[in-house]
């Protein structure tokens, strides 16, 4: 299975979307609160654990979207820490004091928002909100932060009358793929570029069908340059996750003026 996600964070994505607390549910809450020994934990000891059988281990694991209980472990040990969202001198073993954090936090973010208000034109927005109008159907994707956001801007879009799609996981982002209609539209945010590099099935299945894409980032690079129709710059700072704030800017921005341009026309 290709995540595009952190396991914990679908974990709590089952959690939060069950509405009866059945094994599944049990097992998913174990999971999580055993979570840094499931690369150690055989299939038996981890059922003794959620006082289940081995097959319903099994059963959870394909629900999640995993072929095996082998995969499921190696995803889990391979999942990144949260240290590695911030920089290393506040991590460290002497590390700098957390004045120095939010002083240069609230002075990064501050910068990519005065960079959006500069490079950011209108023109930009009002041409984004259009392709929105128009296209016969809009994909949002992004990873982690992202994709809760997508649900954000999903929503808010649905209230103006116009369906949008997201996915969370690779194959539900190409599950929405195959739904769409070719010559479709495509929001792709990704600050750092790294869903280009994690999710290169979703760009060529977008490819594939003709989709225009426009992707809002910090840096462009030659991959991106080569999988999209359009890149907005939005930010040039994202040392200590400042970038995923300026997600939320972008969305917004983009939202106001469908509303504005597109919605109370």
């Amino acid at each position: 299975m290709e995540l595009g996600n952190p396991v914990r964070s679908i974990l709590l994505r089952y959690i939060n979307n069950q509405k009866k607390q059945d094994n599944n549910y049990f097992i998913a809450q174990i999971v999580l609160d055993n979570f840094d020994e499931i690369p150690q934990l055989t299939i038996y000891q981890l059922s003794e654990k959620c006082f289940v059988s081995t097959a319903a281990i099994s059963r959870f694991i394909r629900l999640l979207g995993f072929a095996t209980y082998t995969e499921f472990k190696s995803a889990c040990e391979a999942e990144i820490g949260i240290t590695h969202d911030y920089d290393k001198k506040y991590t460290a073993t002497d590390p700098a004091p957390e004045s120095s954090f939010i002083a240069e936090f609230t002075e990064n973010l501050h910068r990519n928002l005065t960079y959006c208000q500069e490079h950011l034109s209108e023109s930009e927005l009002k041409e984004v909100a259009e392709r929105i109008h128009t296209a016969s159907d809009v994909v949002v994707f992004g990873l982690e932060f992202a994709s809760f956001m997508s649900q954000h801007f999903q929503s808010r879009m649905a209230m103006m009358d116009k369906r949008v799609h997201n996915g969370f996981t690779v194959d539900d982002q190409l599950a929405a793929i195959e739904r769409i209609q070719p010559n479709s539209l495509a929001l792709i945010f990704s600050m750092e570029g790294g869903f280009f590099y994690f999710n290169e099935k979703v760009i060529a299945a977008l490819k594939k069908k003709d989709v225009h894409i426009i992707v809002f980032t910090f840096k462009s690079s030659p991959m991106i340059e080569r999988s999209a129709d359009q890149v907005i710059l939005c930010g040039e700072r994202n040392e200590n996750t400042e970038g995923r704030l300026s997600v939320l800017y972008i969305m917004e921005l983009l939202l106001f003026y469908y509303m504005r341009t597109i919605y109370l026309a």
